[in-house]
């Protein structure tokens, strides 16, 4: 009873946060939605800031377990190939989970100690296995010489900002990320967009992946 407890109060609280913000949201507004105990949340979490790092926590350790695995997969993918499995990784895992992912996405744009902690503990190992990609593929020929911290920052963008401003996307364009037809759509492009920022010629083979390396003059 206690796991399916604190569960609930997790969702509810996942909802809440990500629409409401995390000063626009109550212990009391959490309880009712959960439809626990409002001394539950405290309990369980601590009170509300327990509750939020939780929340943070939980999003982040499933983003690095995704990263580990496609960069631990010991597969014989080209340099981008590995890029664009990563990629297609990390925008499941999100779309996965939404709700969590926009939280996150803009309590990450705020400084605090929560914000640093996460910075060197999660996303100082998602730049350094990014890095380590591009730089492999520079180093054997694949990718064209290019500023390593910029092509990240271009990476990053690209696989948070649907996540981190749905509402944009639905508003503007009546795109929602939440949905599968749409990772399907973004990686069509992302595949051409990537290739070209790294200087790979997309070529048809048999699997319809770019393999060939544009040549540089």
């Amino acid at each position: 009873m206690s796991e399916a407890t604190k569960v609930k109060i997790l969702t509810s609280a996942t909802a809440l946060f990500q629409r409401q913000g995390y000063h626009g949201t109550s212990v009391r507004d959490i309880a009712q939605d959960a439809s626990v105990n409002i001394a539950l949340v405290s309990y369980y979490f601590g009170g509300k800031k327990g509750l939020f790092e939780t929340l943070m926590i939980q999003f982040y350790e499933g983003y690095m377990r995704e990263l580990d695995k496609c960069c631990k997969s010991g597969t014989k993918e080209s340099a981008y190939e590995s890029v664009i499995s990563l990629v297609r990784i990390l925008i499941d895992y999100q779309r996965s989970q939404h709700q969590l992912a926009r939280m996150v996405h803009r309590e990450m744009s705020f400084d605090s100690t929560l914000v640093r902690e996460v910075m060197a503990t999660y996303l100082q190992k998602e730049k350094h296995e990014l890095s380590r990609m591009i730089k492999q593929g520079i180093a054997s020929g694949q990718f064209r010489k290019q500023p390593i911290d910029f092509v990240i920052i271009q990476l990053r963008s690209m696989i948070t900002l649907p996540f981190m401003s749905p509402q944009y996307l639905w508003e503007l364009f009546q795109l929602s990320p939440k949905e599968p037809y749409f990772t399907d759509r973004y990686m069509d492009h992302l595949k051409e967009w990537i290739a070209s920022g790294l200087g790979v010629e997309p070529v048809k083979t048999q699997i319809s992946i770019p393999i060939r390396v544009r040549k540089m003059y």
